[in-house]
């Protein structure tokens, strides 16, 4: 009966010491850490897809504000002092779709070459990946080229006075 119990005990001993082997030395209430693997952020710095900026800034103190429209339908808002970029809101598909559309194909946005910005001024800008075409306006005596003010405010519009940027 003792060597039954004596080969028990040596059994139950080797089994925990092969279960911890290969762990550091570690107190009996740690746990080992959780390994979870998470997709990274979405922002407009890392997207892929085409995106739609619309800002305005200068003036004394030169601060500026962009809104990003992502081909996925998010919203998000940066200012010049800002770290981060702000998350506005989903927009529907058929709405982003419009957009787009409207930005490409009225506007000709990746043919347009207007860069006349002045004190105080405002911008439309397309991107995708690391191709980028801008255009901004605010220099007194320059005309505008034809849609951008119109497509400037009905962006704008979509995005509600208390979630703007201020």
């Amino acid at each position: 009966m003792k060597h039954l119990f004596v080969t028990t005990l040596t059994f139950l001993a080797l089994s925990t010491l092969s279960a911890v082997q290969g762990q550091g030395i570690r107190a009996a209430a740690d746990q080992m850490p959780q390994v979870r693997k998470t997709a990274s952020a979405i922002t407009p710095t890392n997207y892929k897809g085409r995106q739609i900026i619309v800002g305005s800034g200068g003036g004394v103190t030169g601060a500026s504000s962009a809104y990003y429209l992502l081909e996925n339908g998010k919203l998000y808002g940066r200012r010049t002092r800002d770290t981060t970029f702000t998350f506005i809101g989903q927009q529907t598909a058929a709405n982003t779709k419009r957009v787009f559309s409207i930005a490409e194909v009225n506007c000709k946005i990746q043919t347009t070459k207007f860069d006349q910005p002045g004190n105080t001024y405002k911008f439309v800008q397309w991107r995708k990946g690391k191709v980028s075409h801008k255009v901004s306006w605010g220099a007194v005596g320059k005309e505008v080229p034809t849609n951008y003010p119109k497509f400037y405010d009905s962006f704008m519009a979509m995005i509600p006075a208390s979630l703007r940027l201020k």
